[in-house]
């Protein structure tokens, strides 16, 4: 028994000193700025450059978009979409350029006001053996009336009533429901907060087409009074996007509209080509 408890001793003093290493290191992100985000009209990237040691995953990134608009980014896997993602929510900063919201720096932002101020809904969706409601809230104080008026812009009441409304048990995973709903229900949670980004990271690639079409109506609804962002798969996710970026090998070879880039842009042709259904 002894020798037991001393190999448990031992154990426990092993684990606290990777804690303290933990507590001890400095944050890549300081969070210095006091400013506090009230609304998002204009969003930009100026010359971004990204590095993760001495590997380049952004070169030059230059994009801006506005209030009501829709970016779609697209291209091959590395091409640099997800770590623009990253340095929207300050999970990292530019190696150099600057990230702008309505002309500011982003890293003047307070930056609990930025993550608030932008929600993310990915193709991974945790579902709580919790209510709907519940699920929306997230955490947070549920709003019975907020709560249905998230569900309607994700396209989410007509099925939610169909099962019983606000107050039925979900199961753990949301086993009891589709791919698709799940999704909507990952939608509703993102809308309960209000956010003034709102960025879908390939949300609809493991969906069927009827399902994603339900999502894609539900985009063009909620992309009204916010920005929306699309990492993308599927090409026809993004027919409607005010912009489509074209990202290869950390650059943007090309933006424009659809048609514009399906006349101009050989990468995007390609893209067209191989992800069509």
């Amino acid at each position: 028994r002894i020798s037991t408890l001393y190999n448990q001793m031992q154990d426990a003093i092993a684990a606290s000193e990777r804690i303290l290493y933990i507590f001890d290191e400095k944050p890549t992100i300081l969070a210095l700025g006091n400013e506090k985000i009230e609304d998002i009209k204009t969003l930009a990237f100026e010359k971004v450059t990204l590095k993760y040691g001495e590997s380049l995953a952004l070169r030059g990134i230059d994009f801006k978009i506005e209030k009501g608009q829709k970016l779609a980014l697209v291209g091959d896997s590395g091409g640099g979409k997800s770590s623009i993602v990253n340095l929207l929510v300050r999970f990292f900063d530019p190696t150099s350029g600057k990230i702008l919201i309505n002309g500011i720096d982003n890293k003047k932002f307070n930056l609990n006001s930025l993550h608030e101020a932008i929600a993310i809904v990915t193709q991974r969706v945790y579902i709580f053996n919790e209510t709907i409601a519940t699920n929306v809230a997230y955490g947070k104080e549920i709003d019975e009336k907020k709560v249905i008026e998230s569900l309607k812009q994700a396209n989410a009441w007509e099925f939610v009533e169909e099962i019983g409304g606000i107050n039925v048990k979900l199961d753990e995973q949301g086993t009891n429901l589709s791919g698709g709903q799940r999704q909507r229900i990952a939608i509703a949670r993102a809308l309960y907060t209000n956010p003034k980004v709102l960025i879908f990271d390939e949300a609809t690639s493991a969906l069927d087409s009827k399902s994603e079409q339900k999502i894609t109506d539900a985009i063009d609804k909620i992309s009204e009074d916010r920005i929306v962002i699309i990492v993308a798969h599927r090409l026809s996710t993004i027919k409607q996007a005010d912009k489509i970026a074209v990202l290869r090998h950390g650059k943007i070879v090309s933006m424009g509209t659809e048609e514009h880039l399906l006349s101009n842009c050989l990468e995007y042709q390609k893209l067209s080509g191989r992800f069509q259904d």
